[in-house]
């Protein structure tokens, strides 16, 4: 019997019994749908993280004590800060030996915004001593703002494109930064004079009843060590320097991000965990339905076997069942999986305080063989016990109908 003859029959087997033939797929599809999903969920906020590290520049932040945890949400998941310290303590650290660059920055959360729909971080930084902003304006050839002016970042919209208003009061916008697939795309940059600018405007006193001196004010200092140095060991000088009656902390980025950093390979293992879990139930019950469909079949093996069809054959049609189910599940689940990302895209950002999601093509399309692949390889692995079943039983068996 020709081999295309029985591949034939396969697909009518699948066809005639569509309820048990589409069980299977739709086991085998969640597989690849939770596949695709996951991957992709997980490696963005792996993504994320190498990409707020290498844009942050700075090898250790100072921040007040109790703020550790807000200081890394808000790199990590883009949450708004607005803590604040004295800026005395910039000096002290600033001085200490194996400090190359001492930069303050200073977070304002804005509770309305003329170019925003949602709450926007703005952040003030010293032009004569950063070395974190201005890094980025370098590479996007912006110039550095003066007063009254600003940069956005690349997901801020502003109405008029060179303006944006702030507490009833426009600015002119510079520059755009390029997108970074960070929080920092959300946020508006100034200098600390357009930082008291807002601040001593009336609507700001009418918003929070102050009017403070932001040229008195700071949210962090970024430090950059001097080639060579131990970054671990300069934190803790600057803490010992800031000494006990500091509301201060110094913190090595890795060390700020490591809580971030632990739950995205805590949330890499459950995937990878999860999914193996699903693959092997997935198995278990195509097995059982592989089992009893040819348990079923018995007569229509035995009377094939007599048209001329070897072990071999009526083994290979089994398979061929597994492997069209595969394919088809296994496309199916990578086709739904995409679609999902790209139309959910942006509620699984604001969900998950993803700022980007991998979704580019040449990604998806590897991923998407690749939960084909698994699909593949479940279908057949859970068919092979059948095939082999069916292989090893005697024609006259087969005739008079005897369970495999």
């Amino acid at each position: 019997m020709k081999q295309f003859i029985i591949q034939k029959m396969a697909v009518k087997n699948l066809t005639r019994r569509p309820v048990r033939s589409w069980s299977m797929i739709f086991f085998v599809f969640m597989l690849s749908f939770s596949l695709m999903l996951s991957t992709v969920l997980v490696d963005s906020m792996k993504d994320r993280l190498e990409q707020t590290t290498d844009r942050l520049g700075a090898d250790i932040i100072v921040v007040p004590k109790e703020y550790e945890r807000s200081m890394a949400d808000s790199l990590f998941l883009g949450e708004k800060c607005d803590f604040t310290f004295d800026k005395k303590w910039v000096e002290d650290v600033a001085s200490l030996e194996g400090v190359e660059s001492c930069s303050p920055q200073l977070y304002m959360q804005l509770l309305a915004a003329g170019c925003c729909s949602a709450q926007v971080q703005m952040i003030a930084f010293e032009p004569e001593t950063d070395f974190v902003v201005s890094a980025w304006l370098a590479e996007s050839k912006i110039k550095m703002p003066e007063r009254g002016e600003m940069i956005i970042g690349s997901q801020i919209t502003p109405e008029k494109e060179d303006e944006v208003i702030f507490f009833n009061e426009p600015f002119k916008v510079v520059g755009h930064l390029e997108r970074s697939g960070t929080n920092y795309d959300t946020c508006v940059f100034m200098t600390y004079e357009t930082a008291q600018e807002i601040m001593s405007s009336e609507k700001w006193y009418e918003t929070f009843r102050e009017r403070p001196d932001s040229s008195q004010l700071v949210s962090s200092l970024m430090i950059r060590a001097k080639e060579g140095t131990d970054v671990k060991a300069l934190a803790r000088t600057i803490n010992f320097r800031l000494a006990e009656d500091s509301p201060l902390a110094a913190y090595t980025t890795n060390a700020i991000m490591s809580e971030a950093i632990q739950s995205t390979q805590s949330m890499g293992s459950y995937s990878a965990i999860l999914v193996a879990l699903i693959a092997v139930l997935v198995v278990v019950a195509l097995l059982c339905i592989f089992t009893i469909t040819i348990n079923e079949r018995t007569k229509e093996f035995g009377i094939l076997a007599c048209l001329g069809a070897d072990s071999g054959k009526l083994a290979g049609m089994v398979l061929t069942e597994g492997v069209l189910i595969g394919l088809l599940s296994g496309f199916l689940g990578a086709a739904v999986g995409t679609t999902a990302l790209l139309i959910f895209k942006n509620t699984l950002m604001t969900v998950l305080h993803i700022p980007e999601l991998n979704t580019t093509l040449s990604y998806l399309l590897v991923l998407g063989l690749k939960c084909m692949l698994l699909a593949l390889l479940v279908s057949v692995v859970a068919s092979l016990y059948s095939a082999w079943k069916v292989s090893r039983n005697d024609l006259d068996g087969l005739l008079r109908g005897e369970e495999m």
